[in-house]
């Protein structure tokens, strides 16, 4: 029987040729752009999941709350790791970590944007990680060693042999033993670190210094609310009487609880509250990041599914539009005793055939575009060195069996109800609950592909005004320096002149100035700040003269910094940007005094608002001030003209060789930080213009088929309706008739769907576009015109046939 079954597949398969060859096409397009999102989706969602014990850790942060700021910071006082292991005894363990920098020598090699993290002996007793050379028990127990991870290893030294070897870390140059290396592919973490070294443990207890990312290991068996609120208290309860160690009101010795200690910290008018978050859920949806990659991941899915969804429907339409093909089959099938469930298994064996050539054929592509893929995601997948490639073939499989019965099961029982007494005396009509299923798979098909093309153009506009959109600088053609040694970051101000005068004699330099901050890529400081009874979070830019000038920001009123008045700018004057001004509630602000953490200040100057940051967010309030602390300056800025920056560049490495003789210069330009800001941004749209116009494909293939089908099938009709007069253009009209009915009623269900969808995913930025309506009716206006173009194709050939030949032959 299985033979039998298997010769007549095949010869049905091969007698429709066309219907197979966009069937398999239409089936791997959706398959590979399923199984590529699938295997990106089983990438994000590993991290930290690669331990059963990972469930018992959490990181501790704090929302802090003043006014109206409203933020959650992920670093907390070191003091807390000593407290808990002391009065917690439903902590297992506690671990701290911070940050060191991203530079490794070894030997005459300078390894840059290298992150070096430092840790305490307890962190791999909180993270489980396993060495694949060395001793995880005696690791980071030593001062001046480090553990560092197999990526790191082969860069730095082209092996991953390296326990004993040294190498010097950070401007320090500290020589460092490395005692171990780990494999990051095999423990995905959120925790980056590519080297690790000993954490010097603050000595001092100091419930003020925000600075360490803390996790911990609740015990096996203990209720996790319990240990948490215990975690909570301690800290509240350790935090208010530090907060009042210089007063003299006398605290009750117990343990305070939550709300006295609160009650004590909020005096100021700002509260605390303390965060736990199981490490599982913090590379996808994190509360202390912002932005959640999880709604990526749910995008993702739905553009797989929906592609996917397209696919079955292609092949669910065009097995029942050629039912007539297969009626008389079926009747004598039937007549001869083959039961409704002998047809049903026949059918979808057929299916089953198409859908294991479909999948080889996927399978070939995923592995032929994953390449392009890993680039447009910024990702390194693949399909056979996948983690866990056992659980992403059995993946596979479920898709495999869900495609096979979603696309084969309805036709099957369709096929498997014809009653034979009917269609062996040709009297086989199209069933009305076949048509309208045709009809309601046709709406869906372009329901989903006009949402994707919809939902492409505004990301395109969207990305576009972000990329136009004036920032308020001119970020074109500067160059921003990395401070690596101490010289030129603790330089004088008078010193630094002389610098910036040689470096302003290169051809091509216009300006030159110092900073803290690294504009689209440094992390600038934020604190408190009050004039009046107004108060809000601030931003500091430790700046030098030239500053606005260098990164072309204008100066609204007031003035600038000068080196005349260097003495008074520096010990206590500000320049202010419009946010901070309103903030303030200032109308005319120029020599006015406003407070930051209790230091007095004057405004002497107002910059216009511009963007350094990103989108998400309004522009935050800035003050801009000339900073004693040399220490402060992290960057050197520089204006470069002309078209032909390398030479300038050569000139300026020159010097530089000078000024830092043991560290090679390092820059980036500021635009191309810029540009780094909205690439996930530029990843999503890239991806919905893919999986767009792979949906149009697959849905227009799927018309075309049907549109050929439906013209053969009326045939006759056609033929009778020329004798009597019919023209051509009025056939072609008749034809096309119920196909554009049906996609525009599609575009209606479209544009509410895409509007929902793209209003929710704009409001996520401050600076947006309107919503572009014109999108919508283009959207239309094009599924329209190409429907009736495919649809029209068959239509005229069609029409165009001789009727005498189409009533002799039918």
């Amino acid at each position: 029987m299985f033979r039998l079954n298997l010769k007549i597949a095949l010869r049905n398969i091969w007698k429709n040729k066309s219907t197979l060859f966009i069937n398999v096409t239409s089936l791997a397009l959706g398959l590979t752009g399923f199984i590529i999102i699938l295997l990106y989706i089983n990438k994000e969602t590993s991290y930290d999941k690669w331990s059963p014990e990972l469930k018992r850790v959490y990181q501790i942060g704090i929302k802090f709350k003043a006014d109206n700021v409203d933020e959650a910071w992920q670093t907390m006082p070191y003091s807390l790791v000593k407290l808990v292991r002391e009065k917690a005894p439903e902590i297992e363990s506690i671990t701290g970590a911070g940050w060191n920098g991203g530079l490794i020598k070894n030997g005459q090699d300078f390894f840059y944007d290298i992150n070096v993290m430092q840790a305490d002996s307890s962190f791999f007793n909180s993270f489980p990680f396993e060495l694949i050379v060395g001793d995880v028990n005696k690791a980071l127990h030593q001062p001046n060693t480090a553990v560092i991870n197999k990526k790191t290893a082969m860069k730095v030294f082209g092996t991953d042999q390296v326990v004993g070897r040294t190498i010097n870390i950070g401007k320090e140059n500290t020589n460092t033993l490395i005692t171990g290396v780990w494999d990051e592919t095999m423990n995905p973490s959120h925790f980056t670190a590519d080297v690790l070294i000993q954490l010097p443990v603050p000595t001092s207890e100091h419930w003020g210094n925000f600075t360490y990312l803390l996790y911990f290991k609740i015990k096996d068996g203990v209720d996790h609310k319990i240990a948490l609120a215990k975690v909570n208290r301690l800290f509240l309860d350790a935090k208010a009487r530090w907060s009042k160690k210089d007063s003299k009101s006398v605290l009750k010795p117990d343990l305070l609880t939550e709300d006295e200690a609160n009650k004590i910290l909020g005096e100021d008018g700002s509260s605390m509250q303390v965060i736990f978050e199981p490490v599982g859920k913090i590379h996808l949806d994190s509360q202390f990041q912002g932005k959640s990659k999880g709604a990526t991941i749910y995008v993702l899915s739905g553009l797989g599914i929906f592609l996917l969804t397209i696919a079955c429907i292609n092949f669910t339409n065009l097995t029942i539009a050629h039912a007539s093909k297969r009626a008389t089959e079926i009747g004598v099938k039937k007549v001869l005793g083959m039961e409704k469930r002998g047809l049903v298994k026949q059918f979808l064996f057929e299916t089953l055939l198409q859908t294991t050539f479909a999948f080889l054929v996927g399978l070939a592509l995923v592995e032929l575009l994953l390449p392009y893929f890993n680039s447009v995601l910024g990702t390194s997948i693949s399909f056979m060195g996948a983690a866990r490639l056992s659980y992403l073939l059995f993946q596979v499989l479920i898709v495999f069996v869900i495609v096979t019965l979603s696309a084969g099961l309805y036709p099957a029982v369709y096929f498997s109800g014809f009653l034979p007494a009917k269609v062996l005396k040709g009297n086989f009509e199209r069933s009305a609950s076949g048509a309208l299923v045709k009809k309601v798979l046709v709406i869906s098909q372009f329901v989903i592909t006009c949402t994707f093309i919809i939902c492409f153009a505004i990301m395109y506009h969207q990305l576009n005004y972000m990329k136009t959109r004036d920032l308020g600088m001119q970020k074109g053609q500067v160059l921003s320096i990395t401070l690596q040694g101490d010289k030129l970051n603790q330089m004088p101000a008078d010193q630094f002149e002389q610098v910036r005068q040689r470096i302003k004699n290169i051809d091509g330099i216009t300006e030159v100035t110092r900073t803290n901050n690294d504009p689209w890529t440094g992390e600038v400081p934020t604190g408190d700040a009050q004039f009046a009874d107004n108060k809000t979070m601030i931003t500091d830019y430790f700046i030098d003269f030239d500053y606005f000038k260098t990164l072309g920001i204008h100066l609204k009123s007031g003035r600038d910094f000068t080196r005349q008045a260097y003495h008074a700018d520096s010990v206590g004057n500000a320049i202010l940007n419009e946010a901070a001004v309103k903030a303030f509630g200032l109308k005319d602000p120029i020599g006015k005094i406003y407070t930051r953490s209790g230091m007095p200040r004057k405004i002497i100057g107002v910059v216009k608002d511009f963007n350094d940051s990103g989108f998400e967010k309004e522009v935050r309030p800035m003050h801009f001030f000339i900073s004693q602390n040399w220490t402060n300056y992290n960057n050197v800025l520089v204006r470069v003209k002309g078209d032909q920056p390398q030479q300038t560049l050569t000139e300026l490495e020159a010097i530089w060789k000078t000024l830092e003789p043991d560290f090679p210069i390092r820059y980036k330009w500021v635009d191309e930080s810029f540009a780094k800001t909205i690439t996930s941004y530029s990843q999503q749209g890239q991806l919905m213009y893919i999986f767009s116009i792979a949906t149009l494909v697959v849905a227009l293939s799927g018309l075309f088929a049907l549109a050929t089908y439906n013209a053969k099938t009326r045939t006759r009709e056609i033929a009778v309706r020329k004798v009597l007069g019919a023209s051509t253009t009025g056939i072609l009209r008749l034809l096309n008739k119920e196909f554009v009915m049906l996609v525009v009623i599609a575009n209606g269900i479209a544009f509410i769907g895409a509007y929902i969808l793209m209003n929710k995913w704009l409001s996520g930025f401050a600076y947006r576009i309107d919503m572009p309506y014109l999108t919508f009716l283009a959207t239309a206006m094009v599924s329209i015109s190409l429907t009736v173009l495919t649809v029209s194709y068959q239509a005229y050939r069609a029409a165009i046939m001789s009727p005498v030949n189409a009533l002799k032959h039918n």
